[in-house]
């Protein structure tokens, strides 16, 4: 590890400062230095977060040759409010300063600070999985994609619908895409916040925006007027000849109910000239092949890693979240980075189920007693939202337990949804 190298706090209300760090950040994601543009928006998009270097001198002149962005946001849990979590972002080292210890440094820092805050849990989009599992991360949701023929579908007669309205949003108009999307990201385990400068930069469409320049978006709004759920989508001819051949792809449809949800997929599918909709980081349960007489219509491709998460504190993390499942376990979590390693009672006593969704209130203690279940800090981090087996990682022998205990332990963080995360950070 190269202690030499001092690390630094960047103030990212400094323009030259952000460039020298933005421009470096870039340079290992293989991306040229940012326009005068995308660093203005970046000011805005970075304005409260902390932002870390590592320089050295190159050349005779000191640079800045790793990077990392750290910020407070949310995650949606288990049937209980959205906690606080260390959302770590632009971490990159330059090729010519890799297996030097600089991302261990910086990132291992940045855990204990959250941690020593009270915070439970860090979170992440992973560039590699290996360097992140090798840090305690854990996949926490996953995210698959989809192509839909139009010409097979029809939705089923039984399919939700109700009264409502459609209308097409004008650039930069995205109060109620907010809005719709606060409501629904809380309600789905996995749902991360955008900030007023995520929708700022979505409201501006152009090639490499989150709307190209044939970009739309149409706003679902109930019987009373209230909006419930927006496509946002762009549009290509790919047609042969004279013959009709366009391609829709969906940016980003989110719904608060079925009904408003079937809406807008019905008229994606439905839009003239346009013979397939594809759509990206999709849930990987995603509910329109249930609702369409023929669901062959849509096809789904690779199911991918998306969110990754990291615990700082095991109780803290485990009373977080409430269980469908009852029962009691002593859950023995090995952490090789010291961070939050601890042997603890998760105890989910069967009872009244008051809020309507049957979720259960845990009582999670330290204990000196023996472990029914021995795991690592990144695979409770893979169950702790639903969206990882029990009963796989036991058989891949990264639990250490009975085969009956990892049942046990899979009915207790089983969720009715798979976690989902549309929103890249």
């Amino acid at each position: 590890m190269d202690a030499a190298l001092p690390m630094t706090s960047i103030d990212p209300r400094d323009r030259v400062a952000l460039r020298d760090w933005a421009t470096a950040g870039r340079a290992a994601f293989l991306q040229p230095a940012p326009t005068e543009e995308a660093l203005d928006e970046r000011l805005a998009e970075v304005a409260d977060h902390r932002l870390t270097a590592v320089r050295d001198v190159v050349g005779g002149e000191e640079r800045v040759v790793a990077t990392l962005r750290t910020f407070d946001a949310e995650v949606a849990v288990p049937g209980a409010e959205p906690v606080v979590v260390d959302a770590v972002s632009t971490a990159t080292v330059l090729p010519t300063h890799r297996r030097r210890g600089l991302l261990s440094r910086m990132l291992t820092a940045d855990l204990e600070r959250a941690r020593d805050g009270g915070l439970a849990l860090a979170a992440l989009i992973a560039a590699e999985a290996p360097i992140y599992g090798r840090f305690g991360f854990g996949t926490a949701t996953r995210s698959t994609s989809l192509v839909v023929d139009h010409t097979h579908v029809r939705f089923r007669p039984d399919a939700p619908s109700a009264p409502g309205s459609l209308e097409f949003v004008p650039a930069g108009r995205t109060e109620d895409l907010a809005r719709v999307h606060d409501r629904a990201r809380r309600a789905r385990p996995g749902g991360f916040p955008r900030d007023a400068a995520w929708w700022a930069a979505a409201g501006r469409r152009g090639e490499g925006r989150w709307l190209g320049t044939r970009g739309h978006v149409v706003l679902h709004r109930d019987e009373a007027g209230v909006p419930d759920g927006y496509v946002a989508y762009d549009l290509a001819d790919t047609s042969t000849g004279r013959v009709a051949g366009g391609t829709a792809t969906v940016a980003d449809l989110s719904a608060t109910t079925p009904a408003a949800y079937r809406a807008l997929w019905e008229f994606v599918t439905s839009i003239d000239l346009v013979r397939s909709t594809r759509a990206a980081d999709r849930p990987v349960d995603e509910l329109l092949p249930h609702l369409l007489v023929d669901p062959r219509a849509v096809q789904t491709g690779p199911v991918d890693d998306f969110l990754w998460l990291r615990v700082l504190d095991v109780v803290g993390a485990l009373s977080a979240r409430r269980y469908l499942g009852a029962g009691t376990l002593v859950l023995e979590v090995v952490d090789p980075f010291g961070l939050a390693g601890a042997t603890v009672r998760l105890h989910v006593a069967p009872g009244e189920r008051g809020d309507g969704e049957g979720w259960l209130s845990p009582e999670v203690s330290t204990t000196g007693a023996a472990p029914d279940v021995v795991l690592g800090v990144g695979e409770l981090a893979s169950l702790l939202l639903g969206g990882t087996s029990a009963v796989a990682l036991h058989r891949a022998g990264r639990l250490r337990c009975s085969p009956a205990d990892a049942h046990a332990l899979h009915r207790l963080f089983a969720t009715p949804e798979a976690p989902w995360c549309p929103t890249w950070f």
